[in-house]
C-alpha cells in the first residue's frame, strides 16, 4: 500500500478528476433535444449545418430553440446562411429561468453568441440584447443597429446546470442583414455640375412683324417693285373682268344688226 503522499497516487487522483470533469462537461445537444418532438426540425438543422458539433465542444452554452412551426424563415437559405442564423441562437453562457429572474435591469445586457467566435461577425451581429426589466416578458434581439425584430422567452425546455440550458423563444432572431460575402462600400461618384438653363427671350409681336422666318432667305422688296401680294389680286380682277365684257359686245352687235336689217327693208 502506497502512502497518500506518494506522487503516483496524487497523479492518479488528478487524472481521475480530469476524466470526470471532461465527462461531465461533454454535451450532446441532439440527445438532449431528442425527447422533445416540437424541436425535431431545429435539431435536424443543427446537425445538418455542423452547429451541433460546435455546441458539443463547448463547456457552457444556452440554446435559444425555436419550435418546428416557426422555422419558415430558414426555407430557401443556403447551408452556410442557416449556420449563421443558428450560431446566433447559441449563447456562450448559462441562463435558465432562475438566473433570468435574478437579472432584472433597466438596461440591456449584451450576450455573446457562437457566431461571434467565427471571426466573421460584423455590425454587432455576433451579439444579442437581453431585455429583462421585470415588468414584462424577457426579450432577445439582435444587437445590430435598427434591428426591430424581437423574440420573447416562452419557457425553459431542458437544463444541465451549469453546462447546458435550452430555452424556447417565440421566433427566429433577426440576422437578415448578415451576408457571407464581404461588404464592399459603394464608390461615390463625383458631384455633377448643374448648369443653369439658358433663357430664350420670347419675341414680341412687333419683332415678329419686323423679322419674319423668310426674311433671311429672300431679298427684301423695295418701293419700286410691286409686291407679290398686290399682283395676285390684280390678275384675279383682270380674269374676272374679261368674261364680263363678252355679253356687252354681243348686245351691241345684235342692236346694230337689227337696225341694219330694218333700214334695208325700208328701201
Amino acid at each position: 500500500m502506497f502512502p497518500m503522499s506518494s506522487p503516483t497516487v496524487a497523479f492518479s487522483f488528478s487524472l481521475l478528476f480530469l476524466l470526470l470533469a471532461a465527462a461531465a462537461a461533454n454535451l450532446d445537444v441532439a440527445k438532449t433535444l431528442s425527447g422533445y418532438s416540437d424541436f425535431s426540425d431545429f435539431s435536424s438543422v443543427l446537425n445538418e449545418t455542423g452547429v451541433a458539433d460546435q455546441i458539443n465542444s463547448k463547456q457552457t452554452v444556452t440554446i435559444l430553440a425555436v419550435p418546428n412551426g416557426n422555422l419558415g424563415a430558414l426555407s430557401g437559405l443556403s447551408s452556410e446562411d442557416k449556420k449563421m442564423v443558428l450560431s446566433v441562437h447559441v449563447v456562450l453562457d448559462y441562463y435558465d429561468e432562475a438566473k433570468l429572474k435574478k437579472s432584472h435591469s433597466k438596461h440591456n445586457k449584451i450576450l455573446t453568441t457562437l457566431y461571434q467566435q467565427t471571426g466573421r461577425a460584423r455590425n454587432q451581429v455576433g451579439f444579442l440584447n437581453l431585455t429583462n426589466t421585470g415588468k414584462g416578458p424577457v426579450v432577445f434581439a439582435s444587437a445590430v443597429p435598427n434591428s426591430h425584430i424581437e423574440a420573447q422567452l416562452v419557457k425553459q425546455v431542458a437544463t444541465k446546470p451549469y453546462d447546458l440550458s435550452v430555452l424556447q423563444i417565440s421566433s427566429l432572431l433577426n440576422v437578415a442583414s448578415v451576408s457571407p460575402a464581404p461588404y464592399v462600400a459603394p464608390v461615390a461618384s463625383p458631384p455633377r455640375k448643374v448648369l443653369a438653363p439658358t433663357s430664350t427671350p420670347t419675341p414680341s409681336l412687333a419683332d415678329e412683324e419686323e423679322v419674319s422666318p423668310t426674311s433671311s432667305k429672300t431679298k427684301p422688296s423695295t418701293g419700286s417693285e410691286p409686291a407679290a401680294a398686290a399682283d395676285a389680286p390684280g390678275s384675279e380682277q383682270e380674269k374676272s373682268a374679261a368674261p364680263a365684257s363678252v355679253p356687252c359686245l354681243a348686245s351691241t352687235i345684235l342692236i346694230v344688226s337689227t337696225w341694219t336689217w330694218f333700214l334695208l327693208t325700208r328701201i
